[in-house]
């Protein structure tokens, strides 16, 4: 009875923090101009091509309340929807076609924080199978209190339901590991389908299945005598099955009636010259052919993986460091970890990774540091770089790792580092609300310095226009100068502003300014000024009418 009440109190404050904080956020890019709209055109319009940056399933997911209840209005001409400049359409479509974007807002999001619940009571029910119910509780109660989990789990975007199903899928097949039967392959081949479905990047769970697969067989012999061994191959054909059914089983060649076919066909072209390139004039029109008359299933699953290529290929303009740069940098998703990761379950994640090594890895050990690891070193790899939210989804396998620690509670002096980690969590943490999408540890210098190492999802994506109107409500300010990094309409918080344009990016006039973190950049004079507010740390704050 007590470990039931125990959950539902975390989970309680889990749900509490993560909901009574988007209560005071404005929607960010990515919700704004891509998951919510691209979800409500694949529900009404059943358009897939429309946009195929990220598998379906967590679009379906965080429309499906716009749809079911808040019956939103979409245009009927299929160009409209289908504009090249996709940020364009989903404004028209939250401010132009529909007068309730607050509410559709809310309701996607907590479609989110209903799965983030979901991931904590899995979370404790793997850790428990694995360890106990005492590290399990722990695990939960980490989960509960970790900014970078709550600063997403209650945003409609693919993040937080991503790591659900990519911890699910591991779940399922360390299930299917430890009890190889028919219920438990269907379960891990269809979790590892919904997981393609929810990210691309989830493609690496099958290199980890044979890696996982491979260490069961070498530290149990009886998994290579018995029926388990050719039972990997129908998981993974299981979650084939999964993700064609996420695509209503279509049939039809890759590039038909998909959006900027040309660019595509060009890069896909370019790549099989790279490979072959000594008949580049015989392969092109065949590559042509085969990819525009050729029906095939997984048709948009696989134009997606073409278009994340092509992405990657040609990097995301990041920030790290006070550099802006096209490449990735091998060490941002390090420096990002140990910045926007509490002390606290840096030193937990630390004593948890000991004391796994000092007992020597156990198969269970091995489900959670590999595929942490494996994630880790491929994400540092890529040119994608635009926020620690890329690693979210490693970060419940981190929790439990982390969660093992308490095992040294036995040790005085060990005792006293978890219970004061444990405080130090949640006193950072609830200092931090509402601002969870802002956090960085003491490391970086706390929330107010993190704009210095790291920018865009990591601090400001657009999220802080209802703090901006709170501080001009409270000083008095009618108009403000802004520049803006967002999707949102600064309108509908009853912020009346002006642009910053031409000379004025040089040389301010005697005004008041709010500046996102985003912008900094592009507004010279923000070098000589401090601001003397900030709106949730990503909207500097300047009053310049009194300046020299």
């Amino acid at each position: 009875m007590k470990k039931i009440i125990a959950v539902i109190l975390l989970l309680s404050i889990f749900t509490f923090l993560a909901i009574s904080s988007i209560l005071r956020k404005s929607g960010t890019c990515d919700e704004i101009a891509h998951h919510i709209p691209s979800g409500v055109v694949f529900l009404e319009k059943g358009d897939l091509k429309m946009a195929t940056d990220s598998p379906p399933l967590a679009k379906y997911l965080v429309a499906a309340p716009v749809v079911l209840f808040l019956k939103p209005t979409l245009p009927d001409n299929k160009d409209i929807w289908r504009n090249q400049d996709r940020a364009a359409f989903s404004r028209d479509f939250f401010f132009k076609y529909n007068k309730n974007a607050k509410a559709m807002l809310f309701a996607s999001r907590l479609v989110v924080i209903i799965f983030g619940i979901i991931l904590g009571l899995l979370l404790f029910i793997w850790a428990s199978r694995m360890y106990g119910e005492r590290i399990a509780l722990f695990t939960l109660f980490i989960y509960s209190f970790s900014p970078t989990i709550l600063a997403h789990a209650r945003l409609a975007t693919t993040d937080l339901i991503t790591a659900f199903f990519m911890l699910l899928s591991l779940f399922t097949f360390w299930s299917f590991i430890k009890k190889p039967c028919m219920i438990n392959i269907f379960l891990a081949g269809t979790s590892l389908g919904l997981a393609q479905l929810s990210k691309y990047s989830m493609l690496i769970l099958y290199p980890i299945f044979i890696i996982l697969y491979i260490i069961a067989i070498i530290k149990d012999k009886k998994v290579f005598k018995s029926p388990r061994t050719f039972n990997l191959l129908l998981i993974f054909l299981i979650s084939i099955f999964i993700i064609w059914a996420g695509y209503g089983f279509k049939t039809e060649p890759i590039l038909v009636n998909a959006m900027r076919a040309e660019e595509k066909l060009e890069f896909v072209s370019g790549m099989a010259q790279k490979i072959f390139p000594s008949n580049p004039g015989a392969i092109n029109p065949a590559l042509e052919s085969f990819l525009m008359k050729f029906p095939m299933p997984l048709g948009e699953h696989i134009l997606g993986l073409f278009g994340v290529l092509r992405h990657s290929y040609e990097g995301h303009l990041t920030y790290f460091c006070g550099q802006w740069s096209l490449k990735g940098n091998p060490l941002y998703f390090i420096v990002s970890f140990l910045l926007k990761t509490p002390i606290p379950i840096i030193v937990l994640f630390i004593m948890g990774l000991i004391l796994s090594i000092r007992k020597k890895l156990s198969i269970n050990d091995y489900f959670l540091i590999l595929p942490f690891f494996i994630y880790f070193i491929i994400a540092s790899g890529s040119n994608l770089q635009v926020g620690i939210r890329h690693l979210l989804p490693i970060y419940p396998l981190c929790f439990m790792i982390s969660a093992r620690s308490i095992e040294f509670f036995k040790y005085k002096l060990l005792k006293i580092v978890i219970i004061v980690s444990c405080v130090w969590l949640i006193l950072s943490t609830l200092m931090t609300w509402p601002n969870f999408l802002s956090y960085f540890n003491e490391i970086a210098g706390g929330p107010d310095n993190g704009w210095r190492y790291l920018r865009d999802s990591n601090i400001d994506w657009g999220q802080d226009l209802p703090l901006l109107k709170e501080y001009m409500d409270k000083n008095d300010i009618k108009e403000i100068k802004l520049a803006y990094f967002g999707e949102g309409m600064p309108e509908q918080y009853a912020i009346k502003h002006k642009g910053i344009f031409g000379k004025e990016k040089q040389a301010p006039e005697y005004d008041i300014y709010a500046v996102s973190v985003n912008s900094l950049d592009s507004i010279e004079w923000t070098k000589q000024y401090k601001p003397i507010a900030k709106a949730g740390y990503s909207i500097f704050i300047y009053d310049l009418r009194g300046k020299k």
